[in-house]
């Protein structure tokens, strides 16, 4: 892990994401890119004049950001670390912006990709859930590295107690993601598989699966839990909270458009609910694009 992407909006929110960011970075030697993106990039105006106002508008937050950037980068609790404040003015917009953006050796921005993001969010419920959802899906959907949402201030971010939950999917075990938070030897061990209802699964099938699962990507003395609830997030979520889990890791291909509408996302259905810190890790083919299996 050489890069941490953090997005920021300059809220205590986003603050306790870069904490998090921060710890993360001195375990692994990575810098951070701090980015805040200004929200009427992607305005014209109709008229010359306009234009010229909305450049000059944009010209000032830009200066405003920056100044507000430097200063949480030269913050006393984050000495030793890389920060690079970016303020940025993608007309792709914001998702694009947050899942795409890095710089190169001169600290130029470029399209290349970070290893991790890293979000603060509240997540989202309701009808705002149905039919808005939140900035966190809009990115874990677009993001092509692994998603860190945090959703409340943590001391140090170490993880040591992590729950990953599994689905006996054919691209999830050929397209295995790498779990990037492995620092004193505390990888995935524990595994929850939901069983609802509806679901076809035998258990026994769910047990194989994991055991080549293992063999293939070894991974030992693991521990696999089969949870039976009236749904996948509740059971996840009550899984994650009898083993007083430090860390959710969730798997996603990550769908949208129609596809999204119609299946939905477990990732996304967790983040918004979950009290503690999720990591979606994005099923991806052999090539770094997302699995077209799912």
């Amino acid at each position: 892990m050489k890069t941490i992407l953090v997005p920021t909006d300059l809220s205590p929110l986003a603050n306790n994401a870069l904490h998090v960011a921060v710890d993360i970075a001195r375990d692994y030697d990575a810098k951070i890119l701090l980015v805040n993106y200004l929200p009427f990039s992607i305005a014209t105006g109709s008229t010359a004049e306009g234009s010229l106002q909305i450049a000059s508008y944009l010209n000032e937050q830009e200066e405003i950001a920056t100044e507000n950037l430097q200063k949480i980068a030269k913050h006393p609790d984050y000495q030793g670390v890389s920060i690079t404040p970016i303020v940025s003015r993608d007309s792709a917009g914001l998702y694009e912006t947050m899942t795409n953006r890095q710089t190169d050796q001169a600290g130029a921005p470029d399209r290349a990709q970070p290893d991790l993001i890293v979000l603060g969010t509240h997540g989202t419920s309701g009808w705002d859930e149905l039919i808005f959802g939140s900035n966190a899906e809009h990115i874990v959907r677009a993001a092509h590295c692994p998603v860190l949402i945090i959703k409340e201030a943590i001391a140090h971010f170490a993880p040591k107690n992590a729950v990953a939950a599994i689905e006996v999917d054919d691209a999830l075990k050929e397209n295995w993601p790498a779990y990037p938070f492995n620092a004193g030897g505390h990888d995935l061990k524990q595994f929850v598989y939901v069983s609802t209802p509806s679901d076809n699964i035998a258990s026994e099938g769910v047990h194989t699966w994991m055991h080549e699962l293992a063999q293939e990507k070894s991974i030992g003395n693991y521990e696999l839990h089969i949870q039976y609830a009236r749904n996948v997030e509740n059971g996840i979520l009550n899984y994650a909270h009898e083993r007083q889990a430090d860390l959710i890791v969730l798997y996603t291909h990550g769908h949208t458009g129609l596809r999204h509408m119609l299946q939905g996302s477990v990732a996304e259905d967790v983040l918004n609910h979950a009290p503690l810190p999720v990591l979606v890790l994005r099923i991806n083919d052999g090539n770094g694009q997302p699995s077209v299996n799912s």
